[in-house]
């Protein structure tokens, strides 16, 4: 690995040099994402491309934005010239539980997410062609993860539907489309479709083998009802 603040890229072949330890640095440490068949960089990636110039990112400040029912926080990043302290680069970026493939996420996980995207953001304002000529992406990979598209239930959310099938009125037959159905789903919206419908098919507490404490928790909430 080289050393720190070796590269000077006011010099074309230093720039060469650093774009070409760049490329080998990042594909052996497996530090990109490959969307749609584009290496989309990891902030890893970017901070190492930093290290190599003397440039590190230091957290100005993180906000917690939340708001009706909405974990949300905003995090400002500064890149910082070791030699001297002085700022050469700022990002700022957010998280949200809100995401598609974000609502599983504790708070902590939201609110590190903001901090690591604004790395990402504030390296790519300076160093972005230097990416570029290392034959990767100029966008951090976390900035694509927040604009990509849901995604369908996770493993989890599908084995809270696939309980709610063994605990079901269902007959065999139709418990067994349910499940495919489950397993098949890959939007959002239809997955909690499943889940109402059949939480409104459920057996009585009483028919309940060993009920847990949720199956508890269920039958007291339609008694109240």
């Amino acid at each position: 690995m080289s050393e720190l603040i070796q590269y000077d890229l006011s010099k074309p072949a230093q720039t060469l040099q650093l774009a070409t330890e760049l490329q080998r640095f990042v594909k052996e440490q497996k530090l990109t994402v490959n969307i749609k068949g584009k290496e989309y960089p990891l902030v890893e990636s970017w901070q190492f491309a930093g290290s190599q110039l003397g440039l590190v990112p230091v957290i100005q400040s993180v906000e917690n934005v939340s708001a009706d029912g909405e974990i949300k926080y905003l995090a400002t990043v500064n890149i910082i010239k070791i030699v001297d302290g002085s700022i050469i680069s700022k990002g700022i970026a957010i998280c949200s539980n809100k995401e598609g493939n974000k609502r599983m996420w504790d708070e902590y996980a939201i609110c590190s997410m903001a901090q690591t995207r604004a790395t990402g953001k504030a390296f790519r304002n300076i160093l972005g062609w230097l990416m570029r000529a290392s034959g990767f992406s100029a966008t951090p990979a976390e900035e694509m993860d927040f604009n990509r598209e849901p995604d369908g239930p996770t493993e989890d959310e599908r084995k809270i539907l696939r309980d709610l099938v063994f605990s079901s009125t269902l007959d065999d037959a139709d418990k067994e489309v349910a499940l495919t159905t489950i397993e098949t789903c890959t939007d959002y919206k239809r997955y909690q479709a499943i889940q109402y419908r059949l939480e409104s098919v459920q057996k009585p507490l009483d028919q309940i083998t060993n009920p847990s404490q949720k199956d508890i928790s269920k039958h007291i909430k339609k008694t109240v009802k």
